[in-house]
């Protein structure tokens, strides 16, 4: 591991190379935010880029985030935050997914931070793993770190937040980071209430879903549900097998989500646009769409190989990213079960 010294020099290196490059030689965009924040109620906001959907809740003199998006961005993700008002007093982890956890080492040391309890291991292997690559190649990965603020269409001085936020990372990660920095510090099998000012969350994990350790994020009086990667809008979502993933168990946790609903929720995917009910009802059909599709396919003779090929025709305008791998899920669900 670097210590100050050799981090600054590869810092200074990487900068006369070529790697670390001026923010201003990119096209600058008018968005004064490195995250594109939208209002959903009052003193609640969701942030949009990289990484998953995060959900503000700002009250008063106090805040919580659901989510901490990519690593390198958990900085300028709480200073951000904290520009609408309120100190930052805890923070929930939806799933242990590196888009949704990789800013959790900015506040794993000074809030609490919520996870399902299975989230634990699953976390500290991907921080071992992101660590020991950083330890590996430190300039490739603050290029990859780098380029995610480059491809934002944000003003010159949001570009500069980014950018320092990604440093603040790659110091840490060289100083003190360690595996269990990605960790939730407060864990729980299947539900917990945080309190923030006069708010209350309910976190409820259901059943395996899209891995082993989803929790979704219930708001009764503000009828706000965020569902993390339980919920993708318009997008085919990732079935994390490798985390226990089930597309049954996936249906019983929107079930559970959409019984908490009315006509007025506010619905927060993962990833995709901002919904309501009838947007949880309609991923919840999209297993059942998948699951008779490829029923009816083995039923006419075609192979995993054929099917995995194929789509859906409900599904002409998506992109078409994890269909195949999601095809190759189902069958191998029905074709078990048979």
């Amino acid at each position: 591991m670097f210590n100050r010294r050799e981090f600054s020099t590869t810092l200074a290196l990487a900068s006369a190379s070529g790697l670390v490059r001026p923010r201003a030689t990119f096209g600058i965009g008018q968005q004064s935010t490195v995250f594109d924040w939208r209002p959903i109620r009052d003193a609640m906001r969701v942030a949009f880029g990289a990484g998953g959907n995060v959900l503000a809740v700002n009250d008063g003199s106090s805040l919580v985030l659901v989510d901490t998006k990519n690593a390198g961005f958990g900085e300028v993700l709480r200073a951000e935050a904290e520009s609408f008002g309120g100190t930052l007093e805890s923070v929930v982890n939806t799933h242990h997914h590196g888009d949704h956890i990789g800013g959790n080492p900015f506040f794993t040391g000074g809030v609490p931070v919520y996870g399902q309890e299975r989230g634990v291991a699953r976390a500290m292997a991907g921080g071992s793993q992101m660590l020991a690559g950083i330890l590996r190649d430190h300039v490739g990965r603050l290029e990859r770190f780098n380029q995610q603020v480059d491809n934002m269409d944000i003003s010159g001085e949001a570009r500069s937040a980014g950018s320092q936020s990604v440093a603040a990372f790659m110091a840490m990660a060289e100083e003190q980071m360690t595996a269990m920095s990605f960790s939730a510090t407060e864990t729980f099998e299947s539900e917990q209430e945080v309190t923030v000012g006069s708010t209350t969350l309910e976190l409820r994990h259901i059943d395996r879903g899209h891995t082993d350790n989803d929790v979704f994020v219930f708001l009764p009086e503000a009828k706000v549900i965020h569902g993390g990667d339980l919920f993708f809008n318009g997008l085919h979502p990732r079935i994390d097998t490798g985390a226990d993933a089930t597309t049954v168990g996936w249906q019983n946790c929107l079930k559970a989500m959409i019984e908490l609903c009315d006509a007025d929720t506010v619905c927060i995917p993962g990833h995709g646009e901002i919904s309501d009910i009838n947007g949880l009802q309609d991923f919840s059909n999209y297993f059942d769409i998948l699951r008779d599709f490829v029923q009816k396919e083995i039923d006419d003779g075609r192979t995993r190989d054929q099917i995995i090929e194929m789509q859906p025709p409900e599904f002409a305008d998506w992109s078409p990213r994890r269909l195949n791998d999601n095809l190759g899920v189902v069958y191998d669900e029905l074709t078990a079960s048979s």
